[in-house]
């Protein structure tokens, strides 16, 4: 009995509905839902790239885990049948991950209507933070060693009865003696046997292409649908007349080959992205915040400032905030790459995305409702789901490569008849250059790469934000680093104060509204006053109105911009600050300089012997806001002092002219830096903004970590490139012998899949300290 929606052949019982019957439950959804003719129609809703456009704030975002993907193809028909839903503006899913990106209208359908929504694409879906079970192999191993099994029946019939006289070990004429066993019996046996594998073990493959027909985006699964119906078709034909010319030995391998490097294939994409599904699964959607005495769930982008949120032993932490009750060792490994839990008490605050490890809290959710696991899980998906650089390339010529290859497949027979070679060597020309023209290797070679790159990268605690970032600066010319938040640790503390109380209540109150390092000091050391009407001068202060008093805070520069005078008393005093022993803050309101605060911060211990490292292999060059010494100048070829943020981007943009460079920062103000960059890398605590416009975030304090970041892009870049490297070859190499008639079917399945599980094998290699190439 067929499928009523796509023609396959259903299980036993079939899956039955409304009196028709369903090979899955995927098809069966789907009939249910649309019928069997809708299913490939164009979608009227918003593209992708039309969505990208959409304002932010009106769309949520959801991640969903999928049950059976198949392939690539899987990915076209859910982006495709997922827009058909009402309220879902977009959908990006990735067969690598088995996850799905949506984004929907809150008005329109509920981020809980999602997964039964999609049930219309054929697939079984859940949202991420409810948990998946375990992957289960069960059927994929059932299917393997059934294939195994009647595979190797079947060459063990031919290797006794058919491979001997077609090598001349034996003549045809010797098995007469076992006429019956050798001419009716075996070749019938090998007959029905193949069948139970094109039935059973190759329904995945018929499956995959048969949603490549009807999605009209024909894959890997059209080509060896073709070459297995081919060499089956020819050799029942054969059987059927009474020929011994049978090749379901060439059917038979190509199933089984196949199978046996998809399965290799899984395991290695499952164990590539197991870091990234962590991620996805801590990724909590909803809070549990008090209601009349009682407890609810809420969806995060339904929280306010100021709720308290409770979170109990083993949850995720759903949003950044403070700590108000309770007391907790909360796993932070994943957010800031501290390895060991870490003790979180009242007071304290805690980052979106932690886990609960020991004990319970109640937060209360800081100014804005953010969650760092949010931005993590949105940037991780993005790089692995991504196809820019030679991703991009690759995937276009994987999808160019399939139909030309079925032309030349054409071409090839036609041409073996026309110059008088006959049917039986043209169908094997044909066949062998439809299987060893092999786009698997294209398809892989970069994206299971990056895959294994992501997830080595995170068990270190290095996050790649980037899909190109593995592609980038093979060759690294000038580093640009960051002073403050990278070679210091960012800490500032007030050290001295020249003037009276007034000056740090003023101060105080313009500070708390700047995020600069320097002004959380001095918000620090005040409470009484209020601010508003906030001004941020880059890289010079801030002015605020303060108790109808318009404040100024900021450096020598500032004042002198606003043309206020500074006291030669306190010009004095403040002369006493040796560079680089402390910041001088000017503070003054009304166009009079009333005193100064002096901050500073701590040095790094490793960062001198981090910077000397670096310069063995490279020029190095420091980019500062301040414009005083600060005892970092000696150390680097060339110093860029007093320069705004958006002098930074210019600084990068100059470099750039004479060579490849890379950028490392933390802050906010480094953002445009970091995305002028060829490399930017983001370290410390990065703001969210650095972090987006950053290729790599390493968390956490030990600045020396940079080279493993350098080691591991290294690594994956040489891969990619060997990847790459032996897919152009092995076509170069095995589409001119099958089209001359010098490899067979047989060696040519053999060879396909030998060239797939290679780029699997070299990808999925443990990553073992630093190649020759990497910057040491």
């Amino acid at each position: 009995m067929d499928c009523t929606l796509c023609g396959l052949p259903t299980l036993t019982p079939p899956l039955e509905s409304d009196g028709h019957a369903f090979c899955c439950f995927g098809c069966q959804e789907v009939y249910r839902n649309f019928g069997a003719d809708v299913l490939f129609n164009e979608p009227t809703s918003l593209s992708s790239t039309d969505a990208a456009l959409l304002p932010s704030g009106n769309y949520n975002e959801a991640f969903l885990r999928i049950e059976g993907m198949h392939c690539s193809s899987c990915e076209y028909l859910i982006e495709r049948m997922a827009v058909k839903v009402n309220g879902i503006v977009s959908a990006a899913s990735s067969y690598a991950t088995s996850t799905a990106k949506i984004v929907y209208d809150p008005d329109i359908i509920q981020e809980d209507d999602l997964s039964n929504a999609l049930k219309i694409s054929g697939y079984k879906t859940r949202l991420s933070s409810e948990g998946m079970p375990e992957y289960d192999n069960r059927m994929d191993l059932l299917r393997l060693v059934v294939g195994l099994t009647f595979g190797g029946l079947v060459m063990m019939l031919y290797v006794a009865f058919f491979y001997p006289t077609h090598l001349g070990v034996i003549e045809k004429s010797d098995f007469d003696v076992i006429g019956w066993l050798a001419y009716s019996a075996a070749p019938w046996s090998i007959f029905g046997l193949t069948t139970v594998l094109i039935i059973y073990v190759a329904a995945p493959i018929f499956r995959g292409a048969w949603i490549g027909l009807r999605a009209r985006m024909l894959n890997m699964d059209n080509l060896l649908a073709i070459s297995i119906l081919a060499a089956y078709g020819y050799s029942v034909s054969q059987l059927v007349e009474g020929s011994l010319d049978l090749y379901f030995d060439v059917a038979a391998a190509i199933i089984l080959v196949v199978t046996i490097g998809r399965y290799v294939e899984r395991g290695a994409k499952a164990e590539a992205t197991q870091e990234l599904m962590k991620i996805m699964q801590s990724w909590a959607p909803k809070a549990r915040i008090r209601w009349g005495g009682d407890y609810r769930l809420q969806p995060i982008e339904e929280l306010e400032p100021g709720e308290h949120v409770i979170i109990w032993e083993g949850e995720a932490i759903p949003v950044n905030g403070t700590i108000v009750a309770g007391s907790a060792a909360i796993d932070e490994s994943l957010m800031t790459g501290e390895p060991f839990p870490v003790a979180r008490e009242p007071g304290q605050e805690v980052l979106g995305g932690s886990c609960v490890v020991e004990g319970s809290l109640e937060i209360k959710v800081g100014p804005t409702v953010e969650s760092q696991m949010d931005n993590l899980a949105r940037i991780l998906w993005n790089v692995q789901s991504s196809n820019a650089g030679a991703q991009g390339l690759a995937d276009k010529v994987a999808r160019v490569f399939v139909p030309l290859v079925m032309v030349l497949a054409v071409i090839v027979s036609g041409l073996t008849l026309a110059f008088g070679g006959d049917p039986r060597d043209a169908l094997l020309a044909g066949l062998a250059t439809l299987i060893v023209s092999c786009p698997c290797t294209f398809g892989l070679a970069i994206p299971l790469t990056t895959a294994v790159g992501v997830s080595a990268a995170l068990r270190q605690g290095i996050i790649i934000t980037s899909a190109d970032a593995f592609e980038k600066a093979p060759k690294i010319d000038t580093i640009a680093i960051d002073k403050t938040g990278t070679l210091s640790t960012g800490d500032m503390s007030v050290v001295e104060v020249f003037g009276d109380d007034a000056i740090t209540k003023h101060a105080a109150a313009v500070e708390r509204l700047s995020p600069h390092p320097i002004a959380k000091a001095i918000a620090r050391l005040d409470t009484s006053l209020q601010a508003d009407e906030l001004e941020i001068h880059p890289g010079k202060g801030a002015m605020a109105q303060v108790e109808n008093h318009h404040v100024a805070v900021g450096s020598k520069a500032l004042f002198a911009t606003l043309g206020w005078d500074i006291p030669s008393t306190l010009a004095a005093q403040t002369a006493t600050i040796a560079p680089g022993e402390g910041v001088v803050s000017y503070v003054g309101w009304d166009g009079i300089t009333h005193g100064a605060i002096v901050t500073r911060d701590q040095s790094r211990p490793e960062w001198m012997q981090v910077v000397d490292r670096l310069r063995k292999n490279c020029r190095v060059v420091l980019l500062s806001g301040a414009e005083h010494p600060s005892g970092y100048e000696d150390h680097f070829d060339d110093v860029f002092a007093g320069v705004p943020p958006e002098g930074k981007a210019a600084v990068i943009r100059q470099l750039r002219q004479q060579g490849t460079v890379v950028m490392i920062g933390d802050g906010s103000n480094d953002a445009p830096a970091l995305a002028a960059a060829n490399l930017g890398i983001a370290f410390g605590a990065p703001t969210t903004l650095a972090a987006e416009a950053a290729d790599v975030i390493i968390p956490g304090e030990r600045l020396e970590r940079i080279f493993d970041a350098f080691d591991l892009l290294d690594t994956m870049r040489c891969r990619i490139r060997q990847n790459l490297g032996w897919a152009l070859m092995y076509n170069a190499v095995a589409i001119p012998l099958a089209i001359t008639g010098l490899l067979n079917p047989l060696f040519a399945a053999l060879a396909m899949s030998a060239s797939s599980l290679m780029v699997v094998f070299n990808s999925s290699r443990k990553i073992k300290g630093p190649p020759s190439c990497a910057i040491n």
